[in-house]
């Protein structure tokens, strides 16, 4: 049996991204991979309800207030798969709000295995390998320099931390605005393909670790990108995708690179970062909530009695 890319395009029919995705998925099959394309737009995907403890990870899908829609499906067809793809256009600097309902239903908790190691494999997991898949990310932006597509990439990392998924290429297009002109672009579509080519290779070689395939290196080592956040007065720095600490090295009052952490226990893309982090949150809730919890009630009475402003949508009215 062949193996399987899935690729999700939260774009629009016959778009720009799913013109790039397409290319990148022929080059996978003629590498020898079986590829599926799914749209996302055509997908019925409600935004999740933000129940405690994500009771559909922790009980089955069938404890999902939500009901039967196609989110169960696409997990499934995720589990199923040995190679990921995502792409999406730019909208308002980032993809459009289905990528962030994509995320939110699909991944999270359910699909972390730091979850698993504290409340035990999900029942939708069980028994199925949900870590640490190849993938590879394609954004597609209109505009011609990534002052209005910054967060398409960083956004579109998102969905790939609590499987663990392993991106070993990405593509940032630019200048690409209106309907059929990524057509016009043959370094972009070349590219598309490569990328197809890359992700191809690293699903079939399963006896090789993963490693970085595209030709952006970016100042991050792990993500491959430039996204970084100052610390005030120092000359320290984090990455914003990978959450990994780095010093600045300045010479002649000139910025010229970053000395990562190595090994970085806060290192969003690897199974010790989730730890790390999910070790911080049972720690605030055992010193800080659990010691207080018999007050929420009566301080929440404050918030229930505030029922005047809460305006009903149409939909919901008798």
């Amino acid at each position: 049996m062949n193996k399987l890319i899935t690729a999700y395009c939260a774009g629009r029919k016959n778009g720009n991204t799913e013109i790039y995705m397409k290319e990148a998925l022929m080059a996978a099959q003629e590498f020898g991979c079986d590829v599926e394309l799914i749209r996302l737009c055509e997908c019925d995907i409600q935004v999740c309800r933000c129940c405690t403890r994500q009771v559909c990870g922790m009980k089955g899908k069938d404890a999902c207030p939500i009901g039967n829609d196609d989110t169960w499906w696409l997990v499934d067809k995720f589990l199923d798969s040995d190679g990921y793809m995502l792409g999406a256009p730019v909208w308002s600097l980032g993809p459009p709000g289905n990528v962030s309902v994509f995320r939110d239903r699909v991944f999270g908790p359910k699909m972390d295995k730091t979850s698993y190691d504290m409340f035990g494999e999900p029942p939708c997991i069980k028994g199925r390998n949900n870590v640490n898949r190849p993938g590879a990310l394609i954004s597609v932006g209109g505009a011609g320099t990534e002052h209005w597509t910054a967060l398409g990439l960083p956004t579109l990392y998102t969905t790939v931390f609590s499987a663990k998924t392993d991106v070993i290429d990405h593509v940032n297009v630019k200048g690409v605005a209106d309907i059929g002109a990524a057509t016009f672009y043959e370094h972009y579509i070349e590219r598309a393909r490569q990328l197809g080519k890359n992700l191809a290779y690293a699903v079939l070689h399963t006896d090789e670790p993963h490693r970085w395939m595209g030709n952006e290196k970016g100042l991050c080592p792990g993500c491959h990108l430039d996204y970084m956040i100052m610390e005030p007065n120092s000359n320290n720095v984090i990455c914003q995708i990978c959450g990994v600490h780095g010093t600045m090295k300045i010479e002649n009052n000139m910025f010229i690179g970053i000395n990562w952490v190595e090994n970085d226990p806060d290192n969003r893309l690897v199974l010790e970062g989730s730890i790390t982090h999910g070790k911080e949150v049972m720690e605030i809730i055992k010193n800080e909530y659990l010691p207080r919890k018999d007050e929420v009630p009566g301080k929440m009475k404050k918030y229930d009695s505030c029922s005047d402003m809460i305006v009903c949508p149409p939909s919901k009215q008798k």
